[in-house]
C-alpha cells in the first residue's frame, strides 16, 4: 500500500491536498496535444479512499471499470469504496448517449439537477462532498453548447463552494484546437480555478524515459496580499513518467 501512495504523492502535493484551507478548492486539468490525464484522477481517487473523503465522479469519458483496474495496480479497490458509498461513480456519458438514441433532448438543467441530488445525498453522509468531472469537453459531443456546458460547470462549482470547507472540484478538459469551443470552455474554467494543471504530450513523440510535460499554475496567489504586485502566478514545471503503480514527477533537465 505504501508504494501506491508514494507514487501518487507528487500529484497530491502539487495540488496541495495536504494543506488545510478555509474554503473549497477548484482545480482544472487541461489536456493539450491529445494527451490523457486520467492518471491524475486515479491518483486523486486513491487519496480520497485513503483519507475516507466522500467523492462523486462524473464521467463522460472513462468507465468505472477502467479506474477500478488502474486502482488495483495502485493497490486500492475502487469497487469496494463504491459498494460502501464512499465513492459514487456517475456514468453521465452513457446516460446522455442513451437520451440521444431515444430522441430525448439533453437538458443542462436536468443534468445539473441530477448532479445536485447526488451531491446532496453524499453531503448528508460525509458533511461535504468532493467532485471529479472527467471529460468535461465531451459535453459538446453530447449536444450541449458552450453556454450550457459552462452553466453546468458553474453550477457544480457553486455547489461545492456552498459547503464552505476543505472540499474540492476537479475538472478534466481537453483542447482540440486553439480556436474552437473546447479551448473556450477550458479558458472559462481556468478563470474559475485556484490551481490549473496543463498536461502536454512530448513534442518529440514517444519516449521510454518520459511520458509528457506537466505544469502547475497556482492562480489563487494572484489575489493574495503578498502577491498583489505580481502579474504572474507561481508556476511549477515538470516532466512526468507513468508507471503501472502511479506517476513520478521529474524536474526538467534531469532525464
Amino acid at each position: 500500500m505504501f508504494l501506491c501512495f508514494r507514487m501518487a504523492s507528487d500529484i497530491i502535493a502539487s495540488f496541495e491536498f495536504d494543506k488545510e484551507v478555509e474554503s473549497s478548492k477548484i482545480i482544472v486539468v487541461k489536456e493539450i496535444n491529445g494527451c490523457d490525464s486520467s492518471f491524475i484522477t486515479s491518483c486523486v481517487l486513491g487519496h480520497c479512499i485513503k483519507n475516507k473523503n466522500g467523492l462523486l465522479v462524473i464521467s463522460t469519458h472513462n468507465s468505472v471499470l477502467h479506474y477500478h483496474n488502474v486502482g488495483l495496480k495502485m493497490n486500492y479497490n475502487l469497487q469496494k469504496s463504491i459498494d460502501v458509498g464512499l465513492i459514487h461513480f456517475y456514468d453521465a456519458g452513457q446516460e446522455l448517449v442513451n437520451n440521444i438514441l431515444e430522441n430525448l433532448d439533453n437538458s443542462s438543467q436536468d443534468f445539473l439537477y441530477k448532479i445536485t441530488e447526488k451531491m446532496s445525498y453524499m453531503s448528508q453522509q460525509y458533511g461535504s462532498v468532493n467532485v471529479i468531472f472527467n471529460g468535461v469537453s465531451h459535453l459538446f459531443d453530447l449536444q450541449f453548447n458552450l453556454r450550457q456546458a459552462n452553466k453546468i460547470c458553474k453550477g457544480i462549482i457553486d455547489l461545492v463552494r456552498s459547503y464552505n470547507n476543505n472540499s474540492f472540484a476537479l475538472f478534466h478538459c481537453y483542447v482540440a484546437m486553439d480556436d474552437d469551443a473546447t479551448n473556450l470552455l477550458a479558458n472559462l474554467l481556468s478563470h474559475k480555478a485556484e490551481i490549473l494543471a496543463e498536461v502536454e504530450s512530448l513534442s518529440s513523440g514517444l519516449s521510454s524515459d518520459v511520458s509528457g510535460h506537466l505544469t502547475f499554475k497556482y492562480l489563487y496567489q494572484k489575489y493574495q496580499r503578498d502577491h498583489l504586485y505580481s502579474l504572474e502566478p507561481k508556476m511549477s514545471q515538470y516532466l512526468y513518467k507513468l508507471f503501472d503503480r502511479g506517476v513520478k514527477l521529474l524536474a526538467p533537465g534531469t532525464v
